[in-house]
């Protein structure tokens, strides 16, 4: 095989595998990672237990809204990604809402980010949100 051809084959290999690592990304980029769990908590103290969960990340909270179960915020999270770790700009929203009267409430959450590594962080970030809305809710009795 000739130079050339070695070449132009590198090139071409270089172009197709760059294109179908990135596409994925390119399509997700609009929707963001969503998680949830069910809590055996009233309503009012997984609505506080989410906000204190927030402030514990070391995230700001910037809307929230007790009537219609929301809470919205944003904050840098730092993950592990390719040789170290990495601080990610996060958005995230999120959800609470009754399932049942048992008592059982839900908690979704979503989030988005900045940045290559966003969506690897973003699954990790909710995990960690809902994991210490946990430890939060263990405190309170």
């Amino acid at each position: 095989m000739s130079r050339k051809v070695f070449g132009k084959l590198v090139v071409f290999l270089s172009v197709a595998l760059t294109a179908i690592f990135f596409s994925p990304m390119a399509q997700a980029k609009d929707s963001p990672e969503e998680s949830a769990k069910i809590y055996q908590h009233t309503y009012d103290e997984v609505f506080l237990a989410s906000q204190e969960a927030i402030e514990r990340m070391g995230l700001f909270l910037t809307d929230k809204d007790k009537d219609k179960g929301i809470i919205s915020g944003n904050g840098d999270y730092e993950g592990m990604a390719g040789n170290g770790p990495r601080r990610i700009p996060m958005v995230f929203n999120v959800r609470v809402e009754t399932i049942s009267a048992r008592p059982e409430v839900q908690v979704s959450i979503s989030a988005t980010g900045k940045g290559i590594w966003w969506r690897q962080f973003a699954r990790e970030f909710c995990g960690k949100y809902l994991r210490e809305v946990q430890k939060t809710l263990a405190t309170y009795h």
